[in-house]
């Protein structure tokens, strides 16, 4: 395909193929200097100051951050002909094209895309920057070489910075189906919390195929406001095919919040969600949805419940008569033609026999096989059909229950012994939380206030591993009262273990203090239980 230059536009850079436009127009380009493939976006027609603001408010954010979840700017010209950036380019596509594709994502797809969105909000969110237009086409992916996909985000151009005064600019540029409560009917108060409204929409949308609010062309504006305001989004889970859904309900519930103090809206918290939203799913797709333990029916055969029961017209009889043998129909076999009769014939004769020996010996108490287990052992000499054993020789079929069945008790037993071993180990975790205790080891504090470089460590005395442990660091003003409180997560925290992780800093205090505030029971207790507060132990 013949490509077109720019020279005199985009000096150094080839232009391929047009990638897409929205307000902007993107383009696939090559970097004659060193053969870099990257993506230009630029405004072709009309810029007025006020696109220009915005592009050029873009360009500077996205200049500042270098995360892997973020699409990296690699060349901004906002005095040119046409303002520009230059951008990496991400081959893959956006979240929109695939949603497009497949109607819905699989699990450890949305997984972890809601992960790597999380990574991308730590990064952003701390320096005062709220996207504001968290859509599939502002998420673009690139696929690795293990098949799974990686997450950038990126489009910045609705952002604005946090200490920035409010105004209603932006607004009519959001995509409705993504916004949040607050940007139709308080823009003034938006913040970190309206990405996370966004994005739970998008999760939703992977999942579930569509988003819960749509504006259809024939209902207005104002009716779909008013559903976004009001409205419960719609069940995620509409049919019995949709049970691997189930652990996301929780977490979709605390996105869609439509009170934003009320809405999920810290990085590890919702990275804390996902993972346990991941492990339910595990267990839900290996149990078939079977959350506890089911105890099997008794007295049930195990020969009917691997073949069919045989088709029998006629009862059977109660005893086999030594006088009149008559055989109870069976099933055909696999061979053709009536050898299964002869079979079921000979059978008979035998019954017979051992019942006339049996009679002429039965004052030899004590003598010879057992009278059961002859039986057991002719029956088990013969191709007769399973009823005929049963009618004959019930003890036989209480035998094979016996040993594929517990019995009721057996059962109940069984499960008293497994709440009780949980109950101990419950006991030994509860413990071993007591014996739990953070301190903050070390901590800066400016000429002017604001406190930085917290170290927090957290020591296990116990025996036991716990999957993660929430701490809450509390940073204190200059006169002694609280300023704000921040929570940091230990994973994976190993037996007779130090570990040490950073806190965030803080713009005002001049002292810090930290707590355990949570902890994750052992998985072996029940991976799917959420996390305990240690008030609870106490």
């Amino acid at each position: 395909m013949a490509t077109i230059r720019f020279d005199t536009r985009f000096p150094g850079y080839e232009v391929l193929s047009e990638l897409g436009r929205s307000n902007a127009r993107i383009l696939k380009a090559r970097h004659l200097a060193t053969g870099d493939l990257v993506a230009i976006k630029h405004f072709a027609l009309n810029t007025d100051a006020e696109t220009l603001r915005r592009f050029q408010r873009e360009s500077a954010i996205m200049t500042s951050i270098a995360h892997p979840n973020i699409v990296k700017v690699r060349e901004v010209q906002l005095e040119a002909e046409l303002p520009y950036i230059v951008m990496e380019l991400i081959e893959g596509g956006s979240l929109k094209s695939l949603i497009t594709g497949q109607n819905r994502l699989n699990i450890p797809t949305v997984i972890r895309l809601g992960l790597q969105m999380a990574e991308a909000f730590k990064a952003i969110h701390p320096q005062g920057i709220v996207h504001r237009d968290i859509k599939p086409e502002n998420i673009l992916f690139r696929p690795l070489a293990s098949g799974e996909l990686h997450f950038l985000l990126t489009d910045f151009g609705v952002a604005r910075l946090h200490e920035q005064s409010s105004t209603l600019t932006g607004q009519s540029l959001m995509t409705y189906e993504y916004a949040s409560p607050e940007q139709f009917n308080d823009p003034k108060a938006v913040n970190t919390a309206t990405d996370y409204y966004s994005l739970g929409v998008v999760l939703y949308e992977c999942l579930h195929g569509s988003v819960p609010f749509a504006l259809s062309d024939h209902s207005g504006i104002v009716t779909f406001m008013n559903k976004v305001l009001n409205d419960p989004p719609p069940a995620l889970i509409v049919s019995n095919q949709d049970q691997t859904l189930i652990p996301f309900t929780g977490l979709l519930q605390n996105l869609l919040q439509k009170r934003a103090s009320e809405r999920l809206s810290d990085p590890d918290e919702l990275t804390w969600q996902l993972k346990q939203a991941e492990l339910n799913y595990l267990q839900v797709s290996r149990t078939g949805y079977a959350p506890r333990t089911t105890v099997p029916t008794p007295n049930v055969p195990v020969v009917n419940m691997e073949a069919p029961k045989p088709n029998v017209t006629a009862p059977l009889p109660s005893e086999v008569r030594a006088e009149t043998p008559t055989p109870a129909p069976v099933p055909p076999g696999p061979s053709s033609g009536g050898g299964w009769k002869w079979a079921v014939l000979a059978g008979a004769i035998l019954l017979a026999g051992a019942g006339l020996y049996y009679a002429f010996t039965k004052p030899e108490t004590g003598a010879g096989t057992p009278p059961s287990e002859t039986v057991r052992t002719t029956a088990d000499s013969t191709a007769s059909s399973t009823e005929t054993a049963q009618a004959v020789v019930p003890d036989a079929e209480e035998d094979t229950v016996t040993s594929a069945v517990p019995p009721v008790d057996t059962m109940r037993l069984r499960l008293e012994a497994e709440a009780k071993r949980r109950e101990q180990l419950r006991a030994q975790a509860q413990a071993a939380a007591r014996a739990l205790n953070a301190e903050v080891t070390d901590y800066s504090v400016g000429l002017l206030g604001g406190i930085r470089n917290v170290r927090v460590q957290l020591n296990n005395p116990s025996d036991i591993t716990f999957p993660s442990i929430a701490v809450q660091i509390s940073y204190y003003k200059d006169k002694g009262g609280l300023y704000k409180t921040e929570k940091i997560f230990f994973n994976n925290v190993k037996p007779n273990s130090s570990p040490v992780r950073n806190a965030p800093s803080s713009d005002r205090g001049t002292r810090v203090t930290c707590k355990i505030l949570k902890y994750d029971l052992p998985k072996e207790l029940d991976s799917a239980m959420n996390m305990v507060p240690i008030d609870s132990i106490n």
